[in-house]
């Protein structure tokens, strides 16, 4: 249970200057540098303060000894360039959740490379080819690991300017504790501690007139998160890294299933010395989680104007649907399984160029989250006759509903398919191969 926090015991965000990013994390969360040019991620135990000032530290796992780990950031069509370290007593991976990459540095285990032993490393190299918000984590049987705190966001920023006065990631966490503070893995997921950015209560200092870039990652592996803006108006600006047509959302209110991404921008339009939570909607809490928090004195004279939309990704602008190579995937529960390409065979071969077309079939009775790696999917109308506005690479299938995606197959390699319940990460794992 969250309780109230006085503003002095808040964690307090500040931040100026056109297009700086702000991540609300310790000054130690900055991925090192190497000198051969590569940012480093050391997994290891560590602790972490979910519970706030005044409560024992949770031992974690962690990329170095921060929740979420450091933030990293390249421009696209820059090279990323990340070395791991594995200082835990078993394998990991690193999977670097909505990229585009090739395939040998997708970061599942077994499939597109061999996990990295304890005491060893790995070197992941990729171009960026998508400006968005991104994130990285364990993935396969690593996602135990994940759920112990091994995740960070990556952001790849647009090559053209974006109209935003700050930039602001908002990672946000469901835990399941003991009343010792310590991590309870055998109740499954769904927890009663929420955090954003690793603390259980933070304030945004805003000034009036100011325009926010807040890009809100789930990193719950079983919370889907209602999230709700009073006071402001929302602008919904990308979905799952990829930009979209701008809309403002329903009453100020977006919705994220675990893995999901969404940009938003907000203008501060209240009036100085003002506040306002950002609510969500449902959570175990006596008090916000969060609040905007208005200075004293305008940040301009004025608002802006309607946001445009944010720079294009070489995303198709249409897909073959008539033509398309169809399949049928079928949810269901049970483990998780580590989907080594020499036990379990893949679910479909396509060569590559071609429009693919999975109808995802949940017969639970709970939601299921389903990722597709490598590529960004179109969420087809009922009607097959065309798609909605946006691009996922994590769509949430309700109970006992069917969905179908779209996606062109233009990314060759084997590729991961992880399908999970929401309550308690149960779930299956397959893959596709694209020649």
């Amino acid at each position: 249970m969250i309780l109230g926090h006085p503003l002095s015991r808040r964690r307090l965000l500040y931040g100026a200057g056109i297009s700086v990013a702000c991540f609300s994390l310790p000054p130690q969360a900055v991925a090192q540098f190497g000198p051969t040019g590569f940012n480093v991620l050391r997994a290891r135990n560590s602790t972490a303060m979910l519970r706030g000032e005044g409560h024992a530290a949770t031992p974690v796992w962690a990329y170095g000894d921060t929740v979420p780990g450091p933030p990293l950031r390249v421009r696209r069509g820059e090279e990323l360039r990340v070395r791991v370290f594995n200082d835990l007593d078993e394998p990991t991976a690193l999977h670097w959740h909505g990229v585009r990459l090739p395939n040998e540095m997708d970061g599942v285990p077994h499939l597109t490379q061999a996990p990295i032993a304890p005491g060893g490393s790995f070197n992941y190299r990729f171009r960026a080819r998508d400006a968005g918000t991104f994130w990285y984590h364990p993935t396969g049987d690593g996602g135990e690991q994940a759920a112990r705190g091994l995740y960070g966001v990556l952001i790849v920023g647009e090559s053209e300017k974006v109209e935003v006065d700050r930039d602001l990631a908002l990672v946000f966490d469901d835990w399941r504790l003991t009343p010792e503070g310590t991590i309870d893995t055998e109740a499954g997921r769904v927890g009663g501690q929420l955090t954003v950015n690793g603390t259980p209560a933070l304030d945004l200092a805003v000034r009036k007139n100011e325009r926010l870039r807040l890009r809100l990652l789930n990193a719950s592996r079983a919370r889907p998160l209602a999230l709700r803006f009073d006071g402001h108006v929302a602008w919904v600006m990308a979905i799952d890294g990829q930009p979209a047509e701008p809309f403002t959302a329903r009453s100020s209110r977006v919705i994220l299933g675990p893995g999901n991404r969404v940009d938003l921008f907000l203008d501060a339009t209240l009036e100085p010395g003002a506040s306002a939570p950002i609510v969500i909607e449902g959570a175990p809490a006596e008090a916000p989680l969060m609040r905007l928090v208005y200075g004293p004195e305008p940040f301009r004279a004025t608002a802006l104007l309607d946001p445009k939309p944010l720079p294009a990704n070489p995303l198709p602008q249409r897909l073959d649907l008539k033509g398309a190579y169809r399949q049928d995937l079928q949810l269901a529960a049970g483990t998780h399984p580590t989907p080594s390409p020499h036990i379990k065979p893949a679910l479909f071969t396509v060569k590559r160029g071609r429009v693919v077309v999975l109808a995802i079939a949940n017969p639970l009775e709970t939601p299921s989250v389903v990722h597709v790696h490598g590529h960004t999917m179109r969420l087809l109308d009922r009607l097959d006759d065309g798609w909605k506005p946006f691009w996922l690479d994590t769509v949430m299938v309700g109970p006992r509903q069917t969905d179908r995606v779209a996606f062109l197959a233009d990314n060759p390699g084997r590729w991961l398919i992880d399908c999970r319940t929401v309550d308690k990460v149960e779930g299956t794992a397959t893959w596709f191969e694209v020649t």
